[in-house]
């Protein structure tokens, strides 16, 4: 893949100045034949600065005085027969939280041992001899596992493995994950479930579950829902990071539902969602969630771009999602609009943690009130070139404001585009 990527971040009032990264960049990634069941895959990835703008926002290219990010991010020896497949080294998952969040030309990447095994129905085709992520929810399986231990990851705007995370600059022992997913299909109806354990050494440790059913209502209809929780306690025994946070306990729960009609040949979908995370005082933003391997990559069904329950901690959030496809689904379109009530609010500041309990520092904005928006598109150019196409995606979220509490300028606006050909 080669392509142009620009990010734009007009957010002057919050930061004292706005910030762009405009960068060439893409990825080439190689698997090998197998042979006795053993296959090698290997991915290099590069980003380089442009020159267009001031070196401003790291997203791209990296911190400054980098102008470039080259980085070998997959080099793994995968073993696989029949419904196992085993790899080692440097990979991409794809779980619910530890993943790719895959929006730049360098996907979140992890060193250390993966393992799918798909039980009952699995396809008798290998899908593991491409370079993707190892990954149980795309699955044909009826009853899948998923494990993975991991030691180190490579950020999106970093070019080498670290044994430190998003929360501090320590060395630490990286996590482990046990996932299982369950489908059938009935009548024409789907149900799926799926779970996740997750141990986040000297973190937390998180549970994740996910229940989700699609009903057929006619031709080119069908309606869904879903609902998703989230709980999330300390690490246990061992050495704890949650000190540096100004914390000493971690104890989150979140609560998410959706309903919504999907139709049409381009499959249209129109959904109602809502997550509540209450209040836990005295733990870790008196409730609030600790993810070192996901940012907001959409896995609550609140998450905007730039905005979450899994950052602004205790609260709620509900709105409606869409997405549509239009000139035989070459052309797609999405806008989200999401309003959040947050307990302790910052006016959407959730990536300091130097203050009591890992709130920014400063005094908070009780159950502030804020809206985002989400709108985006994407073209397949597949007439002019094949695999080539282009993206925007744009987010606007705007905070409240209260008298006798610090004020917060809005909106906070960011910008997404992409042009890229696959090949």
């Amino acid at each position: 893949m080669l392509g142009i990527i620009n990010f734009s971040y007009l957010n002057h009032a919050h930061t004292a100045q706005d910030t762009h990264s405009f960068a060439l960049g893409g990825h080439l990634y190689l698997h090998s034949p197998a042979l006795a069941g053993f296959s090698l895959g290997i991915g290099g990835d590069f980003a380089t600065w442009t020159g267009i703008y001031l070196h401003a926002d790291p997203e791209l290219t990296g911190p400054y005085p980098s102008h470039g990010i080259a980085a070998l991010r997959q080099a793994y020896l995968q073993y696989s027969h029949g419904p196992l497949v085993i790899r080692g080294g440097r990979q991409w998952i794809n779980t619910p939280y530890a993943n790719m969040d895959y929006y730049t030309f360098n996907p979140r990447a992890f060193t250390g041992v993966s393992a799918v095994v798909n039980v009952m129905g699995h396809s008798d085709e290998n899908p593991w001899m491409g370079n993707g992520p190892l990954e149980i929810n795309h699955s044909l399986a009826s009853l899948s596992f998923f494990a993975a231990r991991m030691y180190s990851y490579e950020s999106r705007f970093s070019s080498a493995f670290t044994a430190a995370n998003r929360y501090t600059n320590e060395r630490n022992n990286g996590f482990y994950t046990l996932g299982a997913r369950y489908q059938v299909h009935s009548l024409g109806n789907h149900f799926s479930v799926q779970g996740w354990y997750y141990n986040f050494y000297g973190f937390a440790s998180m549970f994740y579950g996910q229940a989700d059913i699609t009903r057929p209502l006619g031709k080119n209809m069908s309606a869904f829902g879903g609902f998703q929780i989230i709980s999330e306690g300390d690490s246990g025994a061992g050495q704890s990071y949650l000190a540096p946070l100004n914390a000493s306990s971690v104890d989150a729960h979140v609560y998410g539902g959706k309903i919504g009609l999907q139709f049409g040949h381009d499959h249209d979908l129109v959904s109602l969602v809502a997550d509540y995370s209450p209040v836990s005082y005295n733990s870790f933003r008196h409730g609030g969630m600790i993810h070192p391997y996901n940012d907001l990559s959409g896995t609550m069904y609140t998450t905007t771009m730039q905005t979450g329950i899994s950052d602004y901690g205790p609260g709620y959030a509900y709105g409606i999602t869409s997405h549509f496809g239009f000139l035989d689904n070459k052309l797609h379109l999405n806008a989200d609009l999401i309003r959040y009530l947050v307990r302790y609010g910052y006016g959407g500041s959730v990536y300091t943690y130097n203050g009591a309990y890992g709130f920014p520092r400063g005094t908070a904005v009780p159950n502030q009130k804020l809206w985002s928006v989400d709108v985006g598109f994407s073209y397949r150019l597949s007439h002019v070139l094949k695999g080539l196409y282009l993206a925007d995606y744009t987010d606007i979220s705007i905070a409240q404001n209260k008298v006798r509490y610090p004020q917060y300028h809005n909106p906070y606006f960011s910008n997404r585009f992409y042009f890229k050909y696959r090949f």
